[in-house]
């Protein structure tokens, strides 16, 4: 009898989360033993390291057997963005990669000889780098809703930053996207202004199910002036997608035009599988971590007054920042947990000037932060965060 395999989940998925394979069919032939249900993992498109790969289950007292295979899925995963941002929408076909399952058997047989069988491979389900909390999943599926269902079936931005965000002027904001199938659409960016006007900029766009989409967002780079005239600029904007006949969830940002000496703004790969950034309009602070060993080095007659008895024979030194926030709504500072959680994220790291960033892979270091104080309305916290690198020697700030 022929085993047959369930993928439930929908077609993307997050690797995170459960990855629930049933398998059904199993029976155990006459005089056989040891007898197990397996699932073959295959790479569709080679992006999964040391596929394919095969996991076995003792089936239950009906044939059936539950594979969750997110721990073989959720590999670390190299990503990237573009800054600065000079193009209006990326694909990244290497993020979402392409998983099948092919179920089989095995067993001794009567005869003693391990007998496998392998059985009919399913079609491609997508995975992308993310996951839910075990709160928000259970919710989801008390409503019957999956990861697929709410975000991709129901067009929504793969970010879990809320609505009418206050953002900086020159921030490269980004928004990420995926589809459900191949789509001819329009991205469209519509800024409001001081004095009661409106304008629209338009994008066509075809976008297909093979990618994530990196959506950069600033009015500016869409043509559209953040301040035409000296008593006329952008109060807030709106970003969505026109999918000819439906459209995505309209996003706000609102535009803080308070004076910010130093703007700060951080990347992090978000929960959902994209990446966000946020803007800090506090005070800074830049530290400096030096790590050393100590060794003696016994008194020689040929000493001067230069020469040591005790010497340092390797230091290394790695950047530390604290950043405040700035005053952020409730629901923006909420938001930040998701930074906090975060195993991946980038310093936009201003030069002396400020005039020019650069990336610097960070570590967000907070442990334990009162996120807010509603008896004294205290909605600002700071952030604290390393280098992902130590090095031996310093860093020239004067050439950047």
């Amino acid at each position: 009898m022929a085993i047959t395999a369930t993928v439930t989940g929908g077609a993307i998925q997050l690797t995170g989360n459960p990855v629930i394979i049933n398998c059904t069919g199993g029976s155990v032939p006459s005089g056989a033993s040891e007898y197990m249900i397996l699932l073959k993992i295959i790479s569709a498109d080679g992006k999964l390291e040391g596929a394919p790969l095969t996991e076995g289950v003792i089936p239950d007292t009906l044939g059936k057997a539950e594979f969750n295979i997110s721990g073989i899925l959720d590999q670390p995963m190299e990503v990237s963005f573009e800054y600065p941002a000079v193009t209006k929408v990326i694909a990244h076909p290497t993020r979402a990669f392409n998983i099948q399952v092919q179920p089989g058997e095995r067993y001794i047989d009567s005869q003693g000889l391990l007998v496998e069988n392998f059985f009919a491979v399913l079609t491609v389900f997508q995975m992308v780098k993310g996951g839910l909390s075990q709160r928000q999943n259970a919710m989801m599926k008390a409503l019957g809703e999956t990861f697929y269902s709410k975000y991709v079936l129901g067009r929504k931005f793969l970010t879990p930053r809320p609505w009418g965000d206050e953002v900086h002027p020159n921030q490269p904001l980004k928004m990420w996207l995926m589809v459900q199938q191949n789509s001819q659409c329009l991205f469209k960016v519509r800024a409001s202004y001081s004095d009661g006007t409106e304008a629209t900029a338009t994008t066509e766009l075809i976008l297909n199910t093979d990618s994530l989409y990196e959506l950069n967002c600033n009015p500016a780079l869409h043509g559209l002036a953040l301040q035409p005239t000296y008593n006329k600029k952008i109060l807030h904007f709106d970003v969505w997608i026109d999918y000819l006949g439906y459209i995505s969830d309209n996003r706000r940002f609102t535009v803080d035009w308070n004076y910010c000496e130093r703007p700060y703004f951080l990347f992090f790969a978000n929960s959902l599988g994209g990446i966000d950034d946020i803007f800090l309009s506090g005070y800074g602070v830049d530290s400096f971590s030096v790590t050393k060993s100590m060794a003696y080095r016994p008194v020689r007659s040929s000493d001067t007054v230069y020469t040591p008895t005790i010497v340092s024979p390797n230091k290394e030194g790695q950047n530390k920042w604290k950043i405040n926030s700035g005053w952020k709504s409730i629901s923006a500072i909420q938001f930040y947990r998701d930074l906090m959680l975060s195993k991946q994220a980038w310093f936009l790291y201003p030069n002396i000037g400020g005039t020019n960033s650069i990336i610097v892979p960070v570590i967000i270091t907070n442990e334990d932060v009162q996120l807010i104080n509603r008896m004294d309305d205290h909605w600002e916290i700071e952030i604290e965060f390393i280098e992902a690198h130590s090095s031996r020697f310093s860093f020239d700030n004067r050439s950047y």
